[in-house]
């Protein structure tokens, strides 16, 4: 039997760090975080979803836990991977967040069965109360400490056992369990990780371009999450197989206390199914909106006076499903990035042409 004989915590609180940086940077480096799980695209790649519980220390409270997780194996041991975690609710805190890890992996002689442990940054956002400001979306660094046991019982099929320790300064410490399964991207007799893959080009060839329309529902990140119908347009354009720069527009409609709407710029990374009948990916960049339920200090815009625009940023996530005729049915999950407490989920469903 093999024993990890590493004290999560102990090198969680040795590394913990903070940061106080403006929107725009922090989507910036979440996309730049990201392009270690998704690149180079010659290393094989795992997608998995994760449900679990999730127990906080300093309240004595349990609740449930779920996580997707996108891995990139650079060889036999060593591995990356770019997390979304969701904490649950517990008193005064629903919290979830980012992070890009680095791992070191202990496979068994018959490469089914490996054992990990990994560490890297956390960015949470946590719907709380604070005394100066009520109710907010409290954004802060902090770091995620992992361990995990992954059994590859039949190709493409994962089963992974991961625990979590997210340390912060300024908000609650957690511990998550979660149990789920994985699909390995690339296609293999052997059992185990796979990695040093070939690279794929444009397909089909000629269609650089997608132009799609969407529509679903924002979610207020407070505590009584109210919601409203949003809608928007989107173009992109390959700038690489693996790599799409985006320009969106995004009406996040009337959800009570956000009615807003604006232009985003982002920067995406993917990666395509095998047949290329599917991709995941993830993009950042910035969101210029205007709220026309909120009037701040008066700033400058572009150069021109105003209390509703703001440069704000933006995280997405997409999955997309490609038929042979040209058309795409796509997922949406938008995570815009407020410095006044007032971040929202967008969740919508579109339909693409490829040009």
């Amino acid at each position: 039997m093999v024993r990890l004989g590493i004290n999560v915590p102990s090198i969680v609180g040795a590394v913990q760090v903070r940061a106080t940086s403006s929107v725009i940077p922090r989507a910036s480096h979440l996309a730049l975080l990201a392009l270690s799980a998704f690149c180079p695209a010659a290393f094989a790649q795992e997608l998995y979803a994760l449900v679990g519980g999730q127990y906080t220390p300093g309240l004595h409270e349990k609740t449930y836990s779920y996580s997707i997780e996108y891995l990139q194996n650079f060889n036999d041991y060593l591995y990356g991977t770019f997390t979304w975690l969701n904490e649950g609710h517990v008193t005064n805190h629903h919290r979830d967040g980012y992070s890009t890890q680095l791992w070191l992996r202990w496979p068994s002689a018959s490469r089914r069965f490996t054992l990990s442990a990994g560490i890297g940054p956390y960015r949470y956002y946590d719907t709380t109360s604070l005394a100066a400001v009520g109710v907010t979306d409290a954004h802060g660094w902090g770091v995620l400490g992992s361990v995990a046991a992954q059994w590859y019982f039949r190709n493409p099929w994962v089963m992974e056992l991961r625990y979590n320790y997210a340390r912060t300064t300024n908000s609650i410490t957690t511990h998550t369990a979660l149990i789920g399964f994985g699909y390995q991207f690339e296609q293999s007799s052997a059992a185990g990780p796979i990695w040093n893959t070939g690279r794929y080009g444009f397909f089909p060839p000629g269609q650089r371009f997608e132009l799609a329309v969407m529509a679903g529902r924002t979610v207020v990140n407070n505590f009584n999450s109210p919601r409203g119908l949003a809608w928007g347009a989107e173009l992109r354009y390959r700038l690489t197989p693996y790599v799409d720069a985006i320009g969106t527009y995004l009406d996040e409609g009337d959800a009570r206390v956000v009615k807003r709407k604006g232009v985003a710029g982002q920067l995406g990374l993917k990666r395509e199914f095998p047949g290329h009948h599917a991709d995941v990916g993830v993009a950042g960049g910035f969101y210029f909106a205007h709220d026309r339920d909120y009037s701040s200090p008066e700033t400058q815009v572009l150069g021109l006076i105003s209390t509703r625009t703001q440069v704000l940023g933006l995280l997405t996530m997409t999955a997309t499903y490609r038929m042979e005729s040209g058309l795409r049915l796509r997922a949406y999950w938008y995570r815009t990035l407020t410095t006044n407490g007032r971040d929202t989920d967008v969740v919508m469903l579109g339909l693409g042409w490829a040009l």
